[in-house]
Protein backbone atom coordinates (compact mmCIF):
# COMPACT_ATOMS: atom_id res chain seq x y z
CA UNK A 1 0.00 0.00 0.00
CA UNK A 2 1.42 3.37 -1.01
CA UNK A 3 0.59 6.80 0.45
CA UNK A 4 -1.97 7.20 -2.34
CA UNK A 5 -4.01 4.50 -0.62
CA UNK A 6 -4.68 6.90 2.27
CA UNK A 7 -5.64 10.22 0.64
CA UNK A 8 -5.14 13.28 2.80
CA UNK A 9 -7.45 16.31 2.86
CA UNK A 10 -6.33 19.35 0.92
CA UNK A 11 -4.46 21.81 3.10
CA UNK A 12 -5.63 24.65 0.84
CA UNK A 13 -9.27 23.70 1.34
CA UNK A 14 -8.75 23.46 5.09
CA UNK A 15 -7.09 26.87 5.18
CA UNK A 16 -10.01 28.34 3.31
CA UNK A 17 -12.32 26.97 6.00
CA UNK A 18 -10.28 27.79 9.11
CA UNK A 19 -7.57 30.42 8.55
CA UNK A 20 -7.99 33.60 10.61
CA UNK A 21 -10.95 32.16 12.51
CA UNK A 22 -11.01 32.29 16.30
CA UNK A 23 -10.89 29.13 18.38
CA UNK A 24 -14.10 30.34 19.97
CA UNK A 25 -15.98 29.97 16.68
CA UNK A 26 -14.87 26.64 15.22
CA UNK A 27 -16.86 23.38 15.12
CA UNK A 28 -15.73 20.88 17.73
CA UNK A 29 -14.16 18.59 18.77
CA UNK A 30 -10.98 19.88 17.18
CA UNK A 31 -7.26 19.38 17.79
CA UNK A 32 -5.24 22.55 18.37
CA UNK A 33 -1.46 22.89 18.43
CA UNK A 34 0.32 25.96 19.76
CA UNK A 35 3.37 26.36 17.52
CA UNK A 36 5.10 28.67 19.99
CA UNK A 37 5.15 25.91 22.59
CA UNK A 38 6.28 23.33 20.04
CA UNK A 39 9.27 25.53 19.15
CA UNK A 40 10.14 26.01 22.82
CA UNK A 41 9.93 22.27 23.51
CA UNK A 42 12.02 21.36 20.46
CA UNK A 43 14.75 23.82 21.38
CA UNK A 44 14.75 22.53 24.95
CA UNK A 45 15.70 19.12 23.54
CA UNK A 46 18.29 20.36 21.07
CA UNK A 47 20.15 22.49 23.65
CA UNK A 48 21.38 19.65 25.92
CA UNK A 49 22.07 17.41 22.90
CA UNK A 50 24.42 20.08 21.57
CA UNK A 51 25.84 20.85 25.01
CA UNK A 52 26.83 17.24 25.69
CA UNK A 53 27.94 16.42 22.15
CA UNK A 54 25.56 13.49 21.68
CA UNK A 55 23.62 12.58 18.55
CA UNK A 56 19.86 12.97 18.31
CA UNK A 57 17.14 11.00 16.55
CA UNK A 58 13.66 12.51 16.47
CA UNK A 59 10.57 10.30 16.53
CA UNK A 60 7.71 11.58 14.35
CA UNK A 61 4.95 9.19 15.42
CA UNK A 62 3.23 11.61 17.80
CA UNK A 63 2.40 14.31 15.27
CA UNK A 64 3.07 12.70 11.83
CA UNK A 65 3.75 16.01 10.05
CA UNK A 66 6.64 17.47 8.08
CA UNK A 67 6.17 20.81 9.82
CA UNK A 68 6.96 19.54 13.32
CA UNK A 69 9.66 17.18 12.02
CA UNK A 70 11.57 20.18 10.69
CA UNK A 71 11.27 21.91 14.07
CA UNK A 72 12.51 18.77 15.85
CA UNK A 73 15.79 18.52 13.94
CA UNK A 74 16.31 22.20 13.10
CA UNK A 75 16.18 23.80 9.69
CA UNK A 76 19.96 23.80 9.25
CA UNK A 77 20.62 20.27 10.55
CA UNK A 78 23.32 18.38 8.61
CA UNK A 79 22.71 14.96 10.17
CA UNK A 80 18.98 14.31 10.06
CA UNK A 81 18.09 11.15 11.98
CA UNK A 82 14.45 10.18 12.35
CA UNK A 83 12.35 7.30 13.70
CA UNK A 84 9.03 6.20 12.25
CA UNK A 85 6.51 3.71 13.60
CA UNK A 86 4.82 3.04 10.26
CA UNK A 87 6.19 2.62 6.76
CA UNK A 88 3.76 5.29 5.59
CA UNK A 89 5.52 7.85 7.80
CA UNK A 90 8.79 7.02 6.01
CA UNK A 91 7.09 7.43 2.63
CA UNK A 92 5.63 10.79 3.60
CA UNK A 93 9.01 12.03 4.86
CA UNK A 94 10.72 11.58 1.48
CA UNK A 95 10.11 15.13 0.11
CA UNK A 96 11.33 16.71 3.36
CA UNK A 97 14.44 14.56 3.48
CA UNK A 98 15.24 15.19 -0.17
CA UNK A 99 15.14 18.90 0.64
CA UNK A 100 17.69 18.35 3.41
CA UNK A 101 19.84 16.28 1.05
CA UNK A 102 19.85 19.13 -1.47
CA UNK A 103 21.41 21.24 1.30
CA UNK A 104 24.17 18.65 1.86
CA UNK A 105 22.65 16.95 4.89
CA UNK A 106 22.92 13.25 5.64
CA UNK A 107 19.53 11.63 6.23
CA UNK A 108 18.57 8.38 7.90
CA UNK A 109 15.17 6.88 8.77
CA UNK A 110 14.88 4.17 11.39
CA UNK A 111 11.83 1.95 11.03
CA UNK A 112 11.15 1.48 14.71
CA UNK A 113 9.36 -1.88 14.65
CA UNK A 114 11.22 -5.20 14.34
CA UNK A 115 11.33 -5.87 10.62
CA UNK A 116 8.54 -7.96 9.11
CA UNK A 117 8.61 -9.45 5.59
CA UNK A 118 5.69 -7.36 4.35
CA UNK A 119 7.51 -4.13 5.20
CA UNK A 120 10.53 -4.77 3.02
CA UNK A 121 9.43 -3.74 -0.47
CA UNK A 122 8.04 -0.36 0.63
CA UNK A 123 11.08 0.45 2.77
CA UNK A 124 13.29 -0.52 -0.17
CA UNK A 125 11.33 1.87 -2.40
CA UNK A 126 11.99 4.69 0.07
CA UNK A 127 15.64 3.67 0.13
CA UNK A 128 15.92 3.86 -3.66
CA UNK A 129 14.64 7.45 -3.52
CA UNK A 130 16.93 8.58 -0.70
CA UNK A 131 20.01 6.50 -1.50
CA UNK A 132 22.57 4.36 0.25
CA UNK A 133 22.71 4.87 4.02
CA UNK A 134 19.20 6.28 4.30
CA UNK A 135 17.42 3.31 5.88
CA UNK A 136 17.95 1.67 9.25
CA UNK A 137 15.84 -1.19 10.53
CA UNK A 138 15.45 -2.84 13.90
CA UNK A 139 15.88 -6.55 14.55
CA UNK A 140 15.65 -8.80 17.60
CA UNK A 141 15.41 -12.25 16.04
CA UNK A 142 17.76 -14.09 13.63
CA UNK A 143 14.85 -14.98 11.34
CA UNK A 144 14.62 -11.30 10.40
CA UNK A 145 18.00 -11.53 8.65
CA UNK A 146 16.36 -13.03 5.55
CA UNK A 147 14.26 -9.88 5.22
CA UNK A 148 17.46 -7.81 5.25
CA UNK A 149 18.83 -9.84 2.37
CA UNK A 150 15.60 -9.13 0.48
CA UNK A 151 15.93 -5.43 1.28
CA UNK A 152 19.39 -5.33 -0.25
CA UNK A 153 18.18 -7.03 -3.43
CA UNK A 154 15.30 -4.56 -3.80
CA UNK A 155 17.09 -1.35 -2.80
CA UNK A 156 20.58 -1.97 -4.16
CA UNK A 157 22.30 -1.40 -0.83
CA UNK A 158 22.52 -3.00 2.60
CA UNK A 159 20.35 -1.54 5.33
CA UNK A 160 21.85 -0.42 8.60
CA UNK A 161 20.41 -2.14 11.65
CA UNK A 162 19.93 -1.60 15.34
CA UNK A 163 19.69 -4.64 17.58
CA UNK A 164 16.71 -3.97 19.84
CA UNK A 165 17.81 -4.39 23.45
CA UNK A 166 15.30 -4.97 26.22
CA UNK A 167 15.93 -2.77 29.25
CA UNK A 168 12.94 -3.97 31.23
CA UNK A 169 9.83 -2.90 29.36
CA UNK A 170 9.46 -6.24 27.53
CA UNK A 171 7.71 -4.81 24.48
CA UNK A 172 10.38 -5.71 21.94
CA UNK A 173 14.01 -6.73 22.10
CA UNK A 174 16.13 -9.25 23.95
CA UNK A 175 18.10 -8.91 27.17
CA UNK A 176 21.76 -7.89 26.88
CA UNK A 177 23.07 -10.94 28.72
CA UNK A 178 20.60 -13.47 27.36
CA UNK A 179 21.54 -16.50 25.24
CA UNK A 180 19.28 -15.06 22.52
CA UNK A 181 21.35 -11.86 22.38
CA UNK A 182 24.61 -13.80 22.08
CA UNK A 183 23.27 -15.89 19.18
CA UNK A 184 21.79 -12.83 17.48
CA UNK A 185 25.04 -10.85 17.69
CA UNK A 186 27.00 -13.79 16.27
CA UNK A 187 24.65 -14.09 13.31
CA UNK A 188 24.59 -10.35 12.74
CA UNK A 189 28.40 -10.31 12.67
CA UNK A 190 28.36 -13.09 10.07
CA UNK A 191 25.74 -11.26 7.98
CA UNK A 192 27.78 -8.05 8.12
CA UNK A 193 30.86 -9.89 6.84
CA UNK A 194 28.72 -11.24 3.99
CA UNK A 195 27.57 -7.70 3.16
CA UNK A 196 23.84 -8.13 3.75
CA UNK A 197 23.64 -5.53 6.53
CA UNK A 198 25.58 -2.91 8.47
CA UNK A 199 25.38 -2.97 12.24
CA UNK A 200 24.61 0.57 13.40
CA UNK A 201 24.43 -0.30 17.08
CA UNK A 202 22.12 -1.19 19.96
CA UNK A 203 18.80 0.47 20.66
CA UNK A 204 16.60 0.62 23.75
CA UNK A 205 13.33 2.33 24.56
CA UNK A 206 11.97 1.91 28.06
CA UNK A 207 8.50 3.30 28.63
CA UNK A 208 8.77 2.35 32.29
CA UNK A 209 10.22 5.85 32.59
CA UNK A 210 6.68 7.20 32.18
CA UNK A 211 6.03 5.83 35.64
CA UNK A 212 8.67 8.05 37.25
CA UNK A 213 7.80 11.01 39.45
CA UNK A 214 10.99 13.06 39.68
CA UNK A 215 14.09 14.19 37.76
CA UNK A 216 16.14 11.60 39.64
CA UNK A 217 13.77 8.83 38.53
CA UNK A 218 14.20 9.86 34.90
CA UNK A 219 17.99 10.16 35.14
CA UNK A 220 18.23 6.76 36.81
CA UNK A 221 16.20 5.20 34.01
CA UNK A 222 18.31 6.86 31.30
CA UNK A 223 21.45 5.50 32.96
CA UNK A 224 19.87 2.03 33.00
CA UNK A 225 19.09 2.21 29.29
CA UNK A 226 22.64 3.27 28.47
CA UNK A 227 24.15 0.57 30.67
CA UNK A 228 22.00 -2.13 29.07
CA UNK A 229 23.04 -1.14 25.54
CA UNK A 230 26.69 -0.81 26.58
CA UNK A 231 26.56 -4.33 27.99
CA UNK A 232 25.12 -5.68 24.75
CA UNK A 233 27.70 -3.81 22.66
CA UNK A 234 30.53 -5.63 24.41
CA UNK A 235 29.43 -8.82 22.66
CA UNK A 236 30.40 -7.35 19.31
CA UNK A 237 33.92 -6.46 18.19
CA UNK A 238 34.70 -4.65 14.96
CA UNK A 239 38.00 -3.10 14.03
CA UNK A 240 38.91 -0.07 11.95
CA UNK A 241 35.35 1.19 11.52
CA UNK A 242 33.22 3.89 13.07
CA UNK A 243 32.15 3.21 16.67
CA UNK A 244 28.89 1.45 17.42
CA UNK A 245 25.94 3.61 18.36
CA UNK A 246 24.07 3.28 21.65
CA UNK A 247 20.62 4.75 21.01
CA UNK A 248 18.50 5.33 24.11
CA UNK A 249 15.62 7.39 25.37
CA UNK A 250 11.95 8.04 25.81
CA UNK A 251 10.71 11.57 26.33
CA UNK A 252 11.06 11.53 30.15
CA UNK A 253 14.60 10.10 30.04
CA UNK A 254 15.70 12.21 27.08
CA UNK A 255 14.36 15.36 28.71
CA UNK A 256 16.22 14.49 31.90
CA UNK A 257 19.47 15.48 30.17
CA UNK A 258 18.41 19.06 30.81
CA UNK A 259 19.01 18.47 34.51
CA UNK A 260 22.74 18.29 33.76
CA UNK A 261 22.97 21.67 32.04
CA UNK A 262 25.06 24.32 33.85
CA UNK A 263 21.99 26.54 34.15
CA UNK A 264 20.38 23.87 36.36
CA UNK A 265 23.49 22.19 37.78
CA UNK A 266 21.75 19.32 39.54
CA UNK A 267 24.14 17.80 42.08
CA UNK A 268 22.15 14.75 43.16
CA UNK A 269 23.64 11.29 43.18
CA UNK A 270 21.53 10.42 40.14
CA UNK A 271 22.90 13.37 38.20
CA UNK A 272 26.48 12.51 39.10
CA UNK A 273 26.02 8.88 38.10
CA UNK A 274 24.46 9.85 34.77
CA UNK A 275 27.29 12.28 34.00
CA UNK A 276 29.84 9.54 34.68
CA UNK A 277 27.94 7.13 32.42
CA UNK A 278 27.81 9.70 29.61
CA UNK A 279 31.57 10.19 29.76
CA UNK A 280 32.29 6.46 29.92
CA UNK A 281 29.97 5.70 26.98
CA UNK A 282 31.38 8.41 24.73
CA UNK A 283 34.90 7.15 25.26
CA UNK A 284 34.39 4.28 22.79
CA UNK A 285 30.79 4.44 21.59
CA UNK A 286 28.56 7.01 19.94
CA UNK A 287 25.65 7.99 22.16
CA UNK A 288 22.39 8.80 20.41
CA UNK A 289 19.32 10.12 22.22
CA UNK A 290 15.84 9.52 20.80
CA UNK A 291 12.42 10.83 21.82
CA UNK A 292 9.04 11.59 20.30
CA UNK A 293 6.22 13.14 22.36
CA UNK A 294 8.33 15.96 23.84
CA UNK A 295 7.44 18.64 21.19
CA UNK A 296 3.77 18.24 22.11
CA UNK A 297 3.97 17.25 25.79
CA UNK A 298 0.88 16.01 27.65
CA UNK A 299 -0.46 15.12 31.08
CA UNK A 300 1.64 11.95 31.26
CA UNK A 301 4.77 14.01 30.76
CA UNK A 302 3.67 16.51 33.41
CA UNK A 303 3.16 13.61 35.82
CA UNK A 304 6.62 12.16 35.09
CA UNK A 305 8.30 15.37 36.39
CA UNK A 306 11.47 14.39 34.54
CA UNK A 307 13.27 17.73 34.72
CA UNK A 308 13.74 20.66 37.05
CA UNK A 309 11.50 23.51 35.95
CA UNK A 310 11.07 27.03 37.25
CA UNK A 311 7.64 27.37 35.64
CA UNK A 312 4.38 25.42 35.64
CA UNK A 313 4.96 22.27 33.52
CA UNK A 314 1.43 22.58 32.13
CA UNK A 315 2.73 25.59 30.18
CA UNK A 316 4.67 23.14 27.99
CA UNK A 317 1.57 21.31 26.72
CA UNK A 318 1.26 22.31 23.08
CA UNK A 319 -1.75 20.21 22.05
CA UNK A 320 -5.30 20.49 23.28
CA UNK A 321 -8.71 19.26 22.24
CA UNK A 322 -11.47 21.83 22.01
CA UNK A 323 -14.92 20.66 23.07
CA UNK A 324 -18.07 22.43 24.22
CA UNK A 325 -20.42 22.01 27.11
CA UNK A 326 -23.60 20.42 25.76
CA UNK A 327 -25.49 19.93 29.02
CA UNK A 328 -25.17 20.51 32.77
CA UNK A 329 -26.52 18.29 35.54
CA UNK A 330 -26.41 20.10 38.92
CA UNK A 331 -28.24 17.45 40.96
CA UNK A 332 -28.48 14.32 38.81
CA UNK A 333 -25.80 12.59 40.89
CA UNK A 334 -24.18 13.29 44.25
CA UNK A 335 -21.78 15.68 42.54
CA UNK A 336 -22.55 18.25 39.80
CA UNK A 337 -21.59 17.07 36.33
CA UNK A 338 -21.52 18.41 32.79
CA UNK A 339 -21.52 16.72 29.39
CA UNK A 340 -19.10 17.67 26.63
CA UNK A 341 -18.92 16.74 22.96
CA UNK A 342 -15.66 14.79 23.22
CA UNK A 343 -15.36 11.18 24.26
CA UNK A 344 -13.21 8.16 23.50
CA UNK A 345 -12.89 8.97 19.79
CA UNK A 346 -11.60 12.48 20.51
CA UNK A 347 -9.58 11.92 23.68
CA UNK A 348 -8.68 8.20 23.63
CA UNK A 349 -8.71 5.92 26.69
CA UNK A 350 -5.10 6.35 27.77
CA UNK A 351 -4.93 6.62 31.57
CA UNK A 352 -2.61 8.89 33.53
CA UNK A 353 -1.15 7.90 36.88
CA UNK A 354 -1.62 11.45 38.16
CA UNK A 355 -5.42 11.44 38.36
CA UNK A 356 -8.45 9.20 37.64
CA UNK A 357 -9.63 10.67 34.36
CA UNK A 358 -9.13 11.09 30.62
CA UNK A 359 -8.26 14.80 30.25
CA UNK A 360 -7.93 17.97 32.31
CA UNK A 361 -9.82 21.18 31.65
CA UNK A 362 -7.25 23.93 31.03
CA UNK A 363 -7.71 27.53 32.27
CA UNK A 364 -8.55 28.74 28.74
CA UNK A 365 -12.03 30.34 28.64
CA UNK A 366 -12.60 29.45 32.28
CA UNK A 367 -13.65 31.95 34.99
CA UNK A 368 -10.94 33.82 36.85
CA UNK A 369 -9.84 31.82 39.85
CA UNK A 370 -10.14 28.38 38.25
CA UNK A 371 -7.25 26.29 39.56
CA UNK A 372 -5.50 23.39 37.85
CA UNK A 373 -3.78 22.02 40.94
CA UNK A 374 -4.51 18.50 42.12
CA UNK A 375 -7.96 18.31 43.59
CA UNK A 376 -9.06 21.73 42.39
CA UNK A 377 -9.14 20.96 38.67
CA UNK A 378 -12.05 19.78 36.58
CA UNK A 379 -11.39 16.51 34.79
CA UNK A 380 -13.08 14.33 32.22
CA UNK A 381 -14.09 11.63 34.67
CA UNK A 382 -16.03 9.32 32.32
CA UNK A 383 -16.17 8.85 28.56
CA UNK A 384 -18.38 7.21 25.99
CA UNK A 385 -17.71 7.11 22.26
CA UNK A 386 -18.60 10.74 21.55
CA UNK A 387 -19.36 12.11 25.02
CA UNK A 388 -17.39 13.00 28.09
CA UNK A 389 -18.55 13.76 31.62
CA UNK A 390 -16.87 16.57 33.56
CA UNK A 391 -16.58 16.86 37.31
CA UNK A 392 -14.20 18.13 39.98
CA UNK A 393 -11.33 15.77 40.71
CA UNK A 394 -11.81 16.40 44.42
CA UNK A 395 -15.49 15.95 45.15
CA UNK A 396 -15.35 17.44 48.66
CA UNK A 397 -16.67 19.91 49.46
CA UNK A 398 -19.62 19.78 47.10
CA UNK A 399 -19.59 22.79 44.79
CA UNK A 400 -21.17 23.89 41.55
CA UNK A 401 -19.27 23.61 38.30
CA UNK A 402 -18.23 27.04 36.91
CA UNK A 403 -19.50 26.08 33.45
CA UNK A 404 -22.25 27.33 31.13
CA UNK A 405 -24.14 25.69 28.30
CA UNK A 406 -22.31 26.17 25.00
CA UNK A 407 -18.99 27.12 26.63
CA UNK A 408 -15.90 26.10 24.66
CA UNK A 409 -13.14 24.35 26.63
CA UNK A 410 -9.58 23.31 25.84
CA UNK A 411 -8.72 19.90 27.26
CA UNK A 412 -5.21 18.68 28.00
CA UNK A 413 -4.95 15.02 26.91
CA UNK A 414 -3.24 12.26 28.84
CA UNK A 415 -1.21 10.83 25.96
CA UNK A 416 -0.80 13.11 22.96
CA UNK A 417 0.39 10.30 20.66
CA UNK A 418 -2.93 8.52 20.92
CA UNK A 419 -5.19 11.56 21.17
CA UNK A 420 -3.78 13.23 18.06
CA UNK A 421 -4.27 10.01 16.11
CA UNK A 422 -8.02 10.67 16.38
CA UNK A 423 -7.76 13.76 14.14
CA UNK A 424 -6.99 14.30 10.46
CA UNK A 425 -5.51 17.76 10.87
CA UNK A 426 -4.43 20.27 13.50
CA UNK A 427 -5.48 23.89 13.85
CA UNK A 428 -2.35 25.96 14.49
CA UNK A 429 -2.22 28.96 16.82
CA UNK A 430 0.69 30.98 18.18
CA UNK A 431 0.52 32.05 21.82
CA UNK A 432 3.54 34.32 21.39
CA UNK A 433 1.46 36.76 19.29
CA UNK A 434 -1.13 39.34 20.32
CA UNK A 435 -3.85 37.10 18.85
CA UNK A 436 -3.17 33.74 20.50
CA UNK A 437 -6.61 32.34 19.64
CA UNK A 438 -6.47 33.08 15.90
CA UNK A 439 -5.89 30.12 13.61
CA UNK A 440 -2.81 30.87 11.52
CA UNK A 441 -2.36 27.55 9.71
CA UNK A 442 -3.64 24.01 9.33
CA UNK A 443 -1.27 21.03 9.36
CA UNK A 444 -2.49 17.79 7.84
CA UNK A 445 -1.64 14.59 9.68
CA UNK A 446 -0.47 11.53 7.75
CA UNK A 447 -2.96 8.68 7.91
CA UNK A 448 -2.59 4.92 7.63
CA UNK A 449 0.19 2.38 7.91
Amino acid sequence: MSPAGFPLPSRDDLLQSYQDQSLYDIPVPAAVIDVAKVKTNCQAMLDPVEQFGVSFRAHVKTHKTSEITRLQVGNDCKDVRLIVSTVLEAEQLVPLLMDYQQRDAKVNILYGVPLGPSHVHRLAAVGRQLGDGSITTMIDNPEQLDSLKAFKRMSGFAASIFIKTDSGYHRAGVGPGSPEMKVLVEQVARAEEEGSLRLFGFYSHNSLSYGGSSPDDAMDMLKTEIDVCREASQLFTRKHQSPLVVSVGASPTALSLQNLLPSISSSTGSATALKDTLELTRSNLELEIHAGVYPIFDMQQVAASSRHLSSDPHDLIAASVIAEVCSIYPTRTEQPEALISAGGLALAREPCKDYPGWAVVSPWNMPEGYQIGKGDRIIVSRISQEHGILGFENQKPRRGLPLTYGQKLRLWPNHACITLAMFGWYLIVDSSTQTPDKIIDVWVRWRGW
